[in-house]
Order: C-alpha cells, then structure tokens, then sequence
C-alpha cells in the first residue's frame, strides 16, 4: 500500500508540478548587444543557453556543434553562451570565437546567472521554451545530432 501511495505521489508531482521557470536575467554580449530573458520571450522563440569555460576540455568538443545548429537554427531558437568564469573577459571571448570560427552569442564571465539558473558547472546545456519554462538541462559532451533532436522536440512542442 504504502509503494502504490509513493508512486501515485510521484506521478501526480510529474503531472501537476508546476514547471521550473528560467530566472530573469540581463546581459551583454562579447559584441556590445544588450540581451535578457525578457527580451527573448518577447521575439516567441525558445532560447538555448550553453554555460561554458574558456578552458573546459568538454566545453570545447560542443563548440562545433553548438556553432552548426546556430547557423541552421537561429532564425527560429535564440542562442547565448555565457561563460561562468569571471576572468573569461569579453577579449579572452573574442579571441576565442576568432580561434575556434564561432559565431553564436556569447557574455564574459557571469557565475551570477550560472547560480540563478541552477547550473552546477561548466560545458551545462539548459533549453527554454518561448513561455520561459526550463524543458532540458544538463551537463556533459552532446554531440551534433542530438543538439539537432533537441532542438527539433523543443520546437514541436512550441
């Protein structure tokens, strides 16, 4: 009884729990543009957010994927990285993009945001639907095809 009771628990919490909104939140690109949740809510677009490092080793083999479905997705999900380290300045991210040809969004150095959002670490993908809900996180190496399935459920469920 008490198994049948937990269980029941568990799957009306998954059913009816309220969904983990992304926090609100401001910034400024590496290229001086001025960007925030708001503003991104208000273009209907679901946004992806990639917490990444300088000198992450993980954060480097999902670059190049990050920066492919930027150029095929960007005209219907909102891109920005954002780095977690403070001394990731905007040249140190400059340089960056520069040597790795990326060409998506990126904010210096914000643990702030990292800590608003949940995020335990680096090389950490979070995806948010046009409403502000969190949909996915999580941390690790996703390679090029599953950015794409991910992208591909986020907007099929918009």
């Amino acid at each position: 009884m008490k198994k049948i009771f937990f269980s029941l628990l568990i799957v009306f919490n998954v059913l009816f729990a309220a969904p983990n909104m992304a926090p609100q939140f401001s910034a400024t690109t590496t290229t001086g543009e001025k960007v925030s949740l708001a503003q991104y809510l208000e273009t209907k677009k679901p946004l992806l957010v990639y917490f990444t490092a300088s000198w992450c080793p993980t954060c480097a083999k999902n670059w190049p994927s990050i920066n492919e479905v930027y150029k095929t997705y960007k005209d219907r999900v909102n891109f920005l990285s954002i780095s977690i380290d403070p001394t990731d300045t905007n040249e140190v991210l400059t340089e960056l993009s520069q040597k790795h040809n990326l060409v998506y969004p990126m904010v210096a150095g914000n643990p702030k945001i990292m800590v608003d959002f949940g995020v335990k670490g680096q090389a950490t993908t979070v995806l948010v639907n046009s409403k502000g809900e969190i949909t996915f996180m999580d941390s690790g190496h996703i390679t090029l095809k599953e950015y794409q399935d991910l992208l591909d459920d986020l907007l099929a469920n918009e």
